[in-house]
């Protein structure tokens, strides 16, 4: 910009820095912020949540929680969308006990900070995995259910609350151990990747499940679902994900 005499504004700034959140360069994104202030700029708002979300992405909560007494001195008072980032970031790390104390602190400071309906989501999903993760553990030690069934109430949990990344990591190492996830567990899983388009991965996955004999109680639509996406791929040739296969 320099060599067209183009002088960054905040907003350029805001863009870049933003770009680099979302990819974890959190020291680019650092040291970008600090050179606003060499050319007379300040960070805004919009600033300071991305650098507040980009460190809670990449586990540098200290780093996220220490930018709020900064923020004061630039004109930005933290508010409900600063919190509830850094609230997503606690709760998501299972930190408890600071995932209370943040929500006190913004019942706190009154109006514009007080937490809303996406702030609770944010603590309920993170306790719900936690409780289902420490039911499994509990029911699993005790020898009530077996690992199959700890495995499936798990995956189940984290598509209910939204955590599909984590469900298929679980369902796929269930699998590669032996175990039988049960039919809603399966169902619900291929249902998921198929929804994000994903057709081909969605009936590897199938043919997976089907060597282990899980397959006899599963949801008639999801044969629906799995020709009918097959069905709309034209031509019929794309790399799976999971399989390395082409087809």
């Amino acid at each position: 910009m320099p060599e067209f005499n183009i002088r960054p504004d905040t907003t350029a700034y805001n863009l870049v820095i933003r770009s680099l959140c979302e990819k974890g360069d959190m020291d680019m994104a650092k040291q970008l912020m600090g050179e606003m202030g060499l050319i007379d700029l300040y960070p805004d708002m919009i600033t300071y949540v991305s650098m507040i979300k980009g460190f809670c992405d990449v586990g540098r909560l200290e780093e996220a929680y220490a930018l709020f007494p900064v923020m004061s001195v630039h004109g930005c008072y933290p508010n409900v969308v600063a919190y509830s980032a850094l609230l997503d970031g606690v709760c998501r790390f299972g930190i408890v006990e600071k995932a209370f104390e943040l929500l006190a602190e913004m019942e706190k400071e009154g109006e514009g900070c007080r937490p809303n309906v996406i702030t609770y989501t944010s603590v309920i999903q993170s306790f719900f995995y936690r409780m289902c993760t420490s039911l499994s553990r509990e029911l699993l030690g005790g020898g009530s259910v077996s690992m199959g069934d700890c495995y499936s109430s798990l995956v189940v949990c984290l598509i209910k609350i939204k955590k599909v990344e984590e469900a298929e990591k679980t369902f796929r190492m269930a699998l590669s151990s032996g175990m039988k996830p049960d039919s809603l567990a399966c169902s619900m899983m291929i249902r998921e990747i198929c929804s994000e388009k994903r057709v081909l991965d969605g009936f590897c996955l199938y043919e997976e499940v089907e060597k282990t004999g899980c397959l006899s109680s599963i949801d008639i639509d999801i044969y629906s679902i799995l020709l009918a996406g097959l069905l709309s791929k034209k031509p019929f040739r794309r790399s799976c994900k999971a399989c390395k296969i082409d087809g």
